[in-house]
């Protein structure tokens, strides 16, 4: 069956909020896809969905909120699934900060994340949402991660995510960091990543876990940003 109506399948049961129908339905899934593919295609597209009804009150809060938590039991259901698959050798783990946007669906959406790239071997910290720029640059100086990653799925989270890259290029106390994003804010407004001076960025979920591993020598140029200028410049190489 296609993943995506799994996912139209999934999101019906959480509506309901039978959580002992959920937990049946995604042992189902997981006869039929792997547990990270199922994180990546079906979990995180079915948080999208939820956070699009949402926005355009198309369903009820009482209704979001009940499909966001039997989501999150599908999505813990399917990460007790998972184990750690080494690396590539030549390649090797990252140490790789996670944080996301402050909302109980981008804080699940920056979880499974999290759990996909500890499964893929990185090593990884996930702090959740709303750390201030000045914690999160704090951190990075303690936990010295070869990436930071800013996982978010809302515009209202780009003003933070701008402020956090500017603090931590404008200090330069780490100018190794790679510093990425990720989310469907990034998707939904093409360029954003950029001008907000990211290393490294993706359309999808799945492209940016690629990215992770087979880009990790690339760093923004100083041109790239174009934060507060109205002129666009090309995407980095």
């Amino acid at each position: 069956m296609p993943i995506d109506t799994d996912v139209d399948l999934l999101l019906e049961r959480c509506l309901r909020g039978d959580r002992g129908e959920v937990r049946d339905f995604v042992d189902h899934l997981l006869v039929e896809h792997a547990p990270d593919r199922l994180l990546i295609f079906g979990m995180l597209p079915a948080l999208e969905r939820v956070q699009q009804l949402d926005r355009a009150d198309a369903a009820s809060q009482s209704a979001v909120n009940v499909m966001i938590r039997a989501l999150r039991l599908a999505a813990a259901r399917v990460i007790e699934r998972l184990d750690p698959t080494p690396l590539d050798p030549e390649l090797g783990p990252r140490r790789i900060a996670i944080h996301s946007g402050c909302s109980l669906i981008e804080e699940l959406q920056g979880e499974i994340f999290a759990a996909v790239l500890e499964h893929d071997g990185h090593v990884v910290r996930f702090s959740g949402g709303g750390v201030p720029a000045d914690e999160i640059l704090a951190e990075v100086g303690r936990d010295d991660p070869d990436l930071l990653l800013l996982f978010a799925s809302s515009a209202s989270d780009a003003p933070a995510i701008r402020e956090a890259i500017d603090t931590i290029r404008t200090i330069d106390s780490r100018p190794d960091l790679q510093i990425a994003v990720g989310g469907g804010v990034f998707g939904r407004a093409p360029g954003l990543a950029e001008e907000i001076g990211a290393d490294l960025w993706a359309d999808d979920p799945e492209d940016l876990r690629i990215a992770i591993v087979e880009e990790a020598d690339r760093r923004a140029f100083p041109e790239q940003r174009t934060v507060g200028r109205t002129r666009r410049l090309p995407r980095a190489a």
